[in-house]
């Protein structure tokens, strides 16, 4: 028996809300076979594709029933609400959001510790999940850069101490909070990293930070044979044109915004943030508010 499979019987009732973009299908392979693993792990698994996500891949998913839908419009607002409602409409008590390409990564890479997330989320009203530094550093660097600014930028603006990654974006919480994120959720596009960022603390008085190694690049999951051609360290370097770090500049201008006005929307009276060295031991706590 696999052993992914013998988690089954003692996984909480937690549902994945996940979403796709894959408009050349490359990653069909990885869901054929690395989906059941996440099934195996999951209550129930929505996976929401974007509009230009390919026939294959959504095939996969319809054919495992785990296809959530797509949204009329290629925004990743109205594809990520679409994931949290279908996966709503499962009977889990517990949501967890994570982009599909990283459900997708971490699984294969380090499964026991997303199963020890999984565990140690039913003991805390609400876990935001983060990458550790070298899990960040793994992205090339136009992202980890401006990510990294943006990261201190929310802290600061929330009270909070030290180093916080809410940018995977990944999270688990209850049923209810799932659905008060949804109704206060208006972001478009890429502003509902930074609206998440600032609607989560507000809904939970107590949220638990935990940050993972396997979190680390999936983007290369993308590229094996460019990869291998020309070594991961190469491929990465190739990644930092100027454009790239123009669209990030962007990106992180457009996050900051829609934390913005959310936390205008919505300000954050209190909340304690209870922090983690991994998914077992609670390491330090620091206050929010």
């Amino acid at each position: 028996m696999p052993a992914w499979s013998a988690v089954a019987a003692e996984r909480p009732r937690i549902a994945l809300a996940a979403t796709l973009h894959d408009a050349t299908g490359v990653l069909v392979h990885d869901v054929r076979r690395l989906l059941p693993r996440l099934q195996a792990i999951f209550a129930n698994v929505a996976v929401a594709t974007s509009p230009p996500t390919a026939a294959r891949v959504v095939k996969v998913l319809r054919d495992a029933g785990v296809h959530a839908g797509s949204p009329p419009a290629n925004l990743r607002g109205p594809l990520y609400r679409l994931s949290l409602r279908q996966a709503l409409a499962s009977d889990a008590e517990r949501v967890h959001y994570l982009d599909f390409d990283r459900a997708l990564h971490w699984v294969d890479r380090t499964p026991r510790e997303l199963r020890s997330v999984m565990r140690a989320s039913s003991r805390t009203p609400a876990l935001l999940v983060g990458r550790t530094i070298r899990a960040h550093l793994s992205h090339h660097r136009p992202l980890h850069a401006t990510e990294g600014v943006v990261n201190r930028l929310l802290a600061a603006q929330l009270g909070l101490a030290g180093r916080v990654d809410f940018l995977v974006p990944a999270f688990v919480v209850s049923r209810d909070t799932a659905k008060r994120l949804l109704a206060r959720s208006r972001a478009r596009d890429v502003g509902i990293y930074g609206e998440w960022a600032a609607l989560l603390p507000g809904l939970e008085n107590t949220m638990t930070y935990v940050e993972c190694r396997g979190l680390d690049w999936e983007t290369p999951d993308r590229h094996r044979r460019a990869v291998r051609r020309l070594g991961l360290a190469e491929w990465r370097r190739r990644q930092e044109t100027t454009a790239e770090w123009s669209l990030r500049i962007d990106v992180a201008a457009d996050i900051v915004r829609g934390f913005t006005r959310a936390l205008a929307r919505w300000p954050v009276k209190h909340c304690t943030l209870g922090r983690r060295t991994d998914a077992k031991k609670v390491a330090s706590r620091s206050r929010l508010g």
